[in-house]
């Protein structure tokens, strides 16, 4: 799998975008780009609007960043540990400034999240 670096619309968080992934188009499904409209893009510099095959969007793609290391995803050797509650969950610290809402059997939470601002 190759990877490219990006960032979201926010043009803050980085985020990683999967390309040349072969994915067979079956025949009876439509066009799934042809309901979605793309925004328009203004990449900061350093980075540039490119298409990704097999994507509807166009993503600003800093071509001149190289990933070294395989993409493994949550480890927790960054403060992460797995949830109680759900499988193949990790929950992260939340830097909330307010009170916490716990996950519990009943509230149908993962992880410990931020109450709405």
């Amino acid at each position: 799998k190759t990877f490219l670096m990006a960032i979201d619309k926010d043009m803050k968080t980085k985020m990683l975008v999967q390309v040349g992934s072969k994915i067979k188009k079956q025949p009876s499904i439509k066009d799934p780009c042809g309901a979605i409209s793309c925004g328009a893009l203004s990449c900061p510099a350093g980075f540039a609007v490119t298409e990704v095959e097999g994507h509807c969007c166009s993503y600003c793609i800093n071509p001149n960043i190289k990933l070294e290391d395989a993409v493994t995803g949550a480890t927790g050797a960054h403060g992460g540990e797995a949830s109680t509650f759900c499988k193949d969950v990790w929950c992260f610290p939340t830097l909330c400034t307010k009170a916490v809402s716990n996950p519990s059997e009943s509230n149908g939470q993962c992880c410990t999240t931020c109450p709405a601002l």
